[in-house]
C-alpha cells in the first residue's frame, strides 16, 4: 500500500509538472495591463510633453496643442471618476486610451526620436 501511494504521488507530481511546459512565460510587467492603467499613461506623456518642451524637440505651437488636449483627456478622466466612484466604465476606459494612443502618436518628437509605447 505504501509503494502504491508514493508511486501514485509521484505520478501525479510528475503530470503536474509536465501540464505547465506547454504554456507560454507570463508577459513581461510593462505590458500588463494593471501596470498601466490610464493614470499612469497620462502621467507617462506628461513627462514626455515636458521633455519635448524641455529639450527644445515641440515647438511652442505643438506643445500648447498637445499639452492642451491631453489636459481635456486628464479633465475628463478625473470626472469620469468622480461620477462613478472611483472607477471606469468599459466604454469610456476605451474612449480614454483610444484618445491616449492619438495623443502619443501626434507628439512630433517621439516619433523622430523612435521611442515606442511601453503599454
Amino acid at each position: 500500500m505504501k509503494t502504491f501511494a508514493i508511486a501514485l504521488f509521484s505520478a501525479l507530481a510528475l503530470t503536474t509538472a509536465l501540464a505547465g511546459c506547454d504554456e507560454p512565460p507570463p508577459p513581461h510587467p510593462v505590458y500588463r495591463p494593471a501596470v498601466w492603467d490610464i493614470g499612469n499613461r497620462i502621467n507617462w506623456i506628461q513627462q514626455r510633453i515636458n521633455h519635448g518642451r524641455n529639450d527644445g524637440s515641440l515647438d511652442y505651437d505643438e506643445f500648447r496643442r498637445v499639452q492642451g488636449e491631453l489636459n481635456r483627456i486628464k479633465g475628463e478622466f478625473n470626472q469620469d471618476r468622480a461620477y462613478n466612484n472611483g472607477g471606469l466604465d468599459g466604454p469610456t476606459r476605451a474612449d480614454l486610451e483610444r484618445r491616449l494612443n492619438y495623443l502619443n502618436d501626434q507628439i512630433h518628437w517621439l516619433r523622430e526620436n523612435n521611442e515606442h509605447r511601453p503599454w
